[in-house]
């Protein structure tokens, strides 16, 4: 059976390409031994999950996956910080590939993933730990427009994809998400491990990652504990912090 789900999902895309159009507005075109496939763990997630997908490649390619959430807004999910390296074997592979979380986050609706796989690199904007997940652009016909300007066009003949759709369902009160008790509430993204924090520094006006489950200076945090539960800490200072 494991031996036949990739075919079939090969077949379940090429279907796709004919019924629906690319979410970012890509040309599907058939590439001589190279194919992709990607699908989602579940067809629906809740808010505050962690989420899981696959990518099936019939050959050795550079990949890169976008997500498209249900405003349009698109952001590169890998290769990311945690996960650098593009270039993928032949055979299906898990995401996350790494020492990171894909969380579910607002809003609900109907979210897309498209892989794209290719012979070659192409120059795609890698994030960073404090921002792993960028977005394309300021809005999402900029962002589907910096896409389509950064992957080759048909004429190359090195690139293949495929897409995959899920739903998202608002989630259950107290979804692990950092909560929001005082000032501008913290982002909420998936990469969370425990001994970090969101650190908010009232000089700036800024949000920043920062590992080690405390404050570095005047300011407040919400960090993620041992236990799983985010912590609140305030830090006032007097004259210069160390």
């Amino acid at each position: 059976m494991r031996r036949i789900l990739p075919a079939l999902v090969v077949l379940g895309a090429a279907l796709a390409w004919a019924q629906a159009p690319s979410p970012l507005g890509l040309v599907p075109q058939p590439i001589p031994g190279l194919t992709v496939a990607i699908w989602t763990e579940k067809p629906q997630y809740y808010v505050g999950e962690t989420a899981r997908f696959f990518v099936y490649l019939s050959q050795p390619a550079y990949l890169y996956v976008f997500d498209i959430d249900p405003s349009g807004f698109v952001r590169l999910i890998f290769p990311n910080p945690y996960s650098p390296n593009p270039w993928k074997p032949a055979g299906t592979h898990v995401f996350p590939d790494g020492n990171y979380v894909f969380r579910v986050t607002p809003p609900a609706g109907t979210e897309s993933l498209q892989a794209v796989a290719c012979l070659q690199p192409i120059p795609v904007p890698l994030g960073t730990p404090e921002d792993p997940y960028p977005l394309l652009g300021p809005d999402p016909q900029s962002g589907k427009a910096k896409v389509l300007g950064l992957v080759p066009g048909p004429s190359c003949g090195c690139c293949a994809t495929a897409w995959t759709t899920f739903q998202i369902l608002p989630g259950p009160v107290g979804y692990p998400c950092p909560p929001c008790w005082i000032g501008p509430c913290p982002p909420c993204w998936g990469a969370v491990y425990p001994g970090m924090c969101w650190y908010y520094n009232p000089a700036t006006g800024g949000w920043q990652v920062v590992i080690g489950g405390a404050c570095p200076g005047p300011g407040w945090c919400w960090c993620l504990g041992p236990d799983g539960r985010w912590h609140f800490q305030i830090r006032i200072c007097f004259g210069d912090c160390p």
